[in-house]
């Protein structure tokens, strides 16, 4: 190679150097963010991660690009987001099955939601509802409980499968409540919520997002909500926490990074979270999911999680499951 050519090479090289110095000390975000969901696209917990990132990515001035990564309940995903560098280029948008109940229904699962994250906020939370049919004899939640009192195992109750929220919600109700009721297992929530219609069972407890409609149409009646106080989406229908104080099922999610994650960046995503929140737009998108914006610190996230990783071992020791 000829001189030139060697000084071209060394001035390109130069070149390099030079830039990719000066990303390495721009401030963060400097490129793209990944943004791990762990389910589908179209479900739930994917169509609010993408409507966090949207906004996210205005605010921190760089795209964040949701990448669903599905599988075994949500812990292929989970697991990835563990494993990323620490950098605040991968994060997870997470929810309280992989961060809290599969602790208690999955039997080895490949990280541990104490140890290996970096929480940064919570984002929403979602109650379920207890839902009976419109000709259903009990005309409140009181009522309801009479009567299964009664009837000791007559009430069955559709669930979504063994450990899933309904069954889980159903079995704190039934202990909390000292009444007994069976569980019925189906594929998922809407099949029981159709034999619930169909007078095959009595009552489902089951996301809000899968009854609003129904109780919009008059199709099935509210009897409570398993959030500690009533919803916003909701806020004629009495919590089960006030015939039962300290009764508590929710999903919720939130985003997270990997352990190590530097004070800096959890500050920056905080603040980045805080600000997409508190726009009124998105906290009506989320709303229309059947979504309650619950914003949180870092440190609030990482006390919720550890609360909610005990409070799912008591439900699934009381639902008698055992791990998978």
């Amino acid at each position: 190679m000829s001189p030139s050519g060697w000084a071209r090479r060394a001035f390109f090289g130069l070149l390099c150097f030079q830039a990719a110095s000066a990303a390495a000390e721009a401030p963060y975000p400097n490129r793209p963010v990944t943004l791990v969901v762990p389910f589908a696209a179209g479900g739930n917990n994917d169509v609010s991660g993408r409507i966090v990132a949207r906004k996210l990515g205005d605010i921190l001035g760089q795209p964040v690009v949701v990448e669903n990564r599905t599988g075994a309940g949500g812990a292929i995903g989970t697991a990835a987001v563990a494993a990323a560098r620490p950098d605040g280029y991968t994060l997870g948008f997470l929810s309280s099955g992989p961060l809290a109940a599969n602790v208690s229904l999955t039997r080895s699962l490949p990280y541990d939601p104490r140890r290996d994250f970096t929480p940064v906020a919570r984002v929403t939370t979602s109650p379920s509802v207890l839902v009976v049919a419109p000709n259903y004899p009990a005309q409140s939640l009181d009522a309801f409980i009479a009567r299964v009192r009664e009837k000791p195992g007559a009430v069955n109750y559709g669930t979504a499968g063994q450990g899933s929220s309904p069954h889980l919600a159903g079995t704190l109700l039934g202990s909390m409540a000292r009444v007994r009721m069976e569980p019925v297992a189906y594929r998922g929530g809407l099949p029981a919520l159709n034999d619930l219609v169909a007078g095959q069972v009595q009552t489902v407890i089951n996301p809000i997002l899968e009854v609003m409609p129904l109780i919009a149409a008059g199709t099935v009646r509210p009897l409570g909500v398993t959030s500690l106080g009533r919803s916003a989406l909701l806020p004629d229908v009495p919590a089960i926490a006030e015939r039962l104080p300290g009764y508590e099922v929710l999903t919720w999610n939130g985003v997270v990074g990997p352990a190590g994650l530097p004070q800096e960046v959890v500050a920056t995503l905080n603040e980045a979270v805080r600000k997409a929140l508190a726009d009124p737009e998105i906290a009506s998108r989320l709303n229309q999911l059947g979504l309650e914006v619950a914003f949180s610190s870092p440190a609030e996230f990482a006390r919720y999680i550890d609360q909610q990783i005990t409070h799912f071992a008591e439900l699934a020791r009381i639902a008698g499951v055992e791990p998978n």
